[in-house]
């Protein structure tokens, strides 16, 4: 969490309402929500008026898509105005409350709206939406444990059920949450949600984990971890993890090349099928992570801002920036001295097309640039500037060639 606070403490209004983690926390909050931001106010007090002012902003403008009732804000807003005054008084105020002018909050929704209403409309569809699903698009599908697939529309809420219509669990919009229950004895029951190209999509474990799912990506997973048994999970492609703590059993994510243990913590693992290296990032916490050639000598530990990559059979560690890692838990495609080969990889899962490179002088040249809403044209065009090539579209089909 404290590299997260770190990663705030300098944003302004603008760049809270552009930011997906603060919004789904003004739309639809929850504990670890309350908590984050209600320490970020202790631990930065200069935050505390940008806060309440991005907060007032969304309301003022209508983004209202989570239904937050008057009280739940009225309670957020007393939460944050009594860090950011208490002891203090001013004028008329009450003892412990800062209010803010109408005509600053008129000020930042003047200069943020047309983005906050960009930002808010995609909440509304999912935190992790994609574009708007059209007839024929891949769309997201869980398979439940007696091999029924079931195709998942993030635009609605619904229960998750067995196949003899025993509910397990919910959909909220983009985000599955299975119930937190009585664990059950035995082996346990698996489904398996796969993410396409062009979408990203979210799961709240039964032990309450949450793991966060990129495009072109699938968890295999226990509808109820079973009592004493590890908590066991399969990945292909990249997943964001937020585990919950549980010193008796640690949570283990599976993927071809190598497996990543933890107690409890946040990290991002990377395995897709199509690239060469597999890699597990550690945002915070610690994490041991091993391959099966690497069994026999112990689990290699990761600390906070190291990458473990897993490279011809054995692990290797890398200090890394984790925001390269982690930036497309928020919707921004972030490279970094990447080459344009694995760019083309990243932007074929982001926006769900097939790229042919014709130019191979081209896939070596490395690219440093972020990008948040862009189309594609307007990303390639980006990279035109840097280095001169060619580009042709058809359908979802791109084709690069010499300039």
């Amino acid at each position: 969490m404290k590299n997260r606070l770190r990663r705030y403490k300098a944003y302004d209004v603008e760049q809270l309402l552009r930011d997906d983690y603060f919004i789904q926390w003004c739309c639809r909050p929850d504990r670890d929500s309350d908590i984050f931001w209600e320490k970020l106010q202790r631990e930065y007090p200069h935050m505390e008026d940008t806060v309440t002012a991005a907060m007032e902003c969304v309301w003022y403008l209508g983004g209202e898509p989570g239904r937050l009732s008057k009280e739940h804000r009225t309670g957020m807003l007393h939460k944050l105005r009594h860090h950011a005054g208490a002891g203090k008084t001013s004028g008329s105020d009450k003892p412990g409350v800062r209010h803010l002018s109408f005509s600053r909050i008129g000020m930042a929704a003047g200069f943020s709206a047309i983005a906050l209403f960009m930002v808010l409309g995609a909440w509304y569809m999912g935190w992790f939406g994609g574009e708007p699903s059209d007839s024929g698009v891949p769309q997201v599908t869980l398979q439940l444990q007696d091999g029924s697939e079931q195709v998942i529309d993030g635009s609605r809420t619904a229960e998750i059920t067995t196949e003899k219509g025993q509910r397990v669990g919910s959909q909220q919009q983009q985000m599955l949450v299975y119930d937190r229950g009585e664990e059950p004895e035995g082996k346990p029951d698996y489904n398996l949600l796969k993410v396409p190209y062009g979408k990203r999509f979210g799961i709240t474990l039964s032990d309450g984990s949450r793991v966060f799912l990129n495009a072109g990506s699938s968890l295999h997973y226990p509808v109820a971890f079973s009592r004493g048994t590890p908590r066991n999970v399969y990945l292909d492609g990249e997943a964001f993890f937020e585990v919950s703590r549980d010193t008796s059993r640690p949570f283990t994510v599976i993927t071809q090349e190598m497996e990543t243990r933890v107690l409890g913590t946040r990290f991002n693992v990377t395995s897709y099928k199509n690239e060469q290296q597999a890699y597990t990032v550690l945002e915070e916490g610690s994490v041991g992570v091993y391959s099966g050639e690497d069994a026999g000598n112990g689990m290699v530990t990761i600390a906070p801002g190291q990458r473990a990559l897993y490279d011809q059979g054995h692990i290797e560690v890398e200090t890394v920036n984790v925001e390269k890692y982690t930036a497309w838990t928020r919707g921004e495609l972030y490279f970094q001295n990447d080459p344009f080969g694995l760019v083309m990889r990243k932007l074929e899962r982001h926006f769900n097309v097939a790229i042919e490179s014709r130019y191979p002088e081209l896939d070596h040249i490395p690219f440093t640039a972020t990008f948040r809403g862009e189309t594609l044209e307007q990303i390639l065009n980006a990279y035109r500037l840097h280095t001169p090539f060619r580009y042709t579209r058809n359908g979802n089909t791109i084709v690069i060639t010499a300039p």
